[in-house]
């Protein structure tokens, strides 16, 4: 799996795992919207891992129906995964943050024609000075 794919896997996969920690999704009987919505989720985890070619469509539709609906998760979401959706998704980033990704967008496509090997998430916190995530 491209490197960008296995991020977004990773960080959908990552997300879907830290949801089912709080409400409306740690509840033991889920209403119909939550199951239909975790449904849909699981779908684009597989879409992902199979790179489908419609995944990328779909995980903006995840993302942003997340947002409206559970405005109270949204900082469990990694701000990166927002960039790499693109779509509607990029009007919930902060000028900064999208300059910042802009550059890693710049570092990526410099290593990538170097042939070199690198790991996204050290990437971005290279560019944001710091050693650890923050959401």
């Amino acid at each position: 799996m491209e490197s960008r794919t296995q991020y977004i896997f990773d960080a959908f996969a990552d997300l879907r795992q830290r949801i089912a920690e709080h409400d409306p999704f740690n509840q033991p009987d889920l209403a119909e919207e939550e199951l239909d919505f975790l449904k849909k989720w699981d779908n684009l985890i597989n879409d992902i891992q199979e790179n489908t070619h419609d995944y990328t469509f779909n995980s903006q539709e995840i993302l942003s129906r997340f947002i409206r609906c559970y405005a109270n998760l949204v900082p469990l979401i990694k701000r990166e995964l927002l960039w790499f959706t693109g779509g509607e998704c990029l009007h919930f980033l902060g000028d900064e943050e999208i300059e910042l990704y802009q550059q890693l967008e710049d570092r990526l496509y410099q290593l990538d024609s170097q042939s070199k090997s690198y790991n996204i998430s050290d990437e971005i916190n290279s560019l944001r000075g710091s050693p650890t995530q923050v959401h």
